[in-house]
């Protein structure tokens, strides 16, 4: 715990200091989900429900996505692939520093400053959609499961990352891996459209799949469209399945990678 801390005043002291960087990247996390709610919006103008979504529930939905993105949407893949590259990851490997804990340090302190700077922005957007938010409630049970939820999110989101940055090893350019992923993870994790209006054939499937347990799961959960309870116990178990799945492969390929690992450069 005392490294984490140290850790988290480090990257915290770095993200402070490129913020621009942090607003930037908190745009990224908000701006598909804003064209998105816009879109819909239009489409409300002619329809009272769609998919079993009112106006306020598809705006408390995209508010949702952006709030989910800037506390559990990572990033480190980008970062480690090119310390990989430039030789800077031989430091994790002869000094006495954790690569998960320094990475999830950091993770959550570009989060802190990024969440600044989005509070400000759903104010301002709650404010502009106040009347379509009107008669919207959840529980304080909801609220409890959803942290547990989220917790996992991030988990699985931190780890699929550090493992895509991780091929970087074998690769020589990661990029297509990284793009790949954010476009299928788009689809299928509910960021781009609700789950619910896809087809129930790949709605089975995915319920199976790490992405609806990315964003989704805990999105329904606050609101309130988990109805069963051997629906949300058995998606809470889901969620920290994969997320263990993921923290032991990201073990498994570190193990292997270091193997192949060769450092050129810095």
């Amino acid at each position: 715990m005392r490294k984490f801390l140290a850790f988290y005043k480090v990257a915290l002291s770095d993200a402070l200091v490129y913020r621009a960087t942090g607003f930037i990247w908190m745009l990224n996390d908000i701006g598909p989900a804003m064209v998105a709610l816009f879109f819909w919006l239009a489409v409300f103008k002619t329809h009272l429900t769609i998919g079993g979504y009112a106006v306020a529930s598809i705006v408390f939905y995209y508010f949702g996505v952006m709030l989910i993105n800037s506390l559990v949407a990572t990033h480190p893949q980008y970062i480690l692939s090119d310390e990989i590259r430039t030789g800077v990851f031989s430091n994790y490997l002869v000094k006495p520093i954790n690569l998960a804990v320094f990475k999830i340090a950091s993770a959550i302190s570009w989060r802190t400053v990024r969440v600044l700077f989005f509070l400000p922005a759903i104010l301002i957007l709650w404010w502009l959609f106040s009347s379509a938010l009107q008669g919207l409630s959840f529980s304080a049970l909801n609220l409890c499961l959803f942290v547990v939820s989220l917790f996992a999110a991030f988990l699985i989101n931190f780890f699929i990352k550090m493992i895509l940055g991780l091929t970087a090893i074998w690769f020589t350019e990661s990029g297509w891996l990284f793009n790949s992923f954010t476009i299928i993870s788009g689809l299928f994790s509910g960021e781009l459209i609700p789950l619910d209006l896809l087809p129930q054939t790949l709605l089975t499937v995915n319920n199976w799949l790490p992405f609806k347990y990315m964003l989704y799961f805990p999105l329904s959960l606050i609101l309130n469209r988990v109805n069963q309870t051997s629906e949300l116990i058995g998606g809470l178990l889901l969620a920290c399945f994969w997320a263990t799945f993921f923290y032991w492969l990201y073990r498994l390929v570190l193990k292997r990678g270091i193997k192949n690992y060769c450092a050129y450069g810095g």
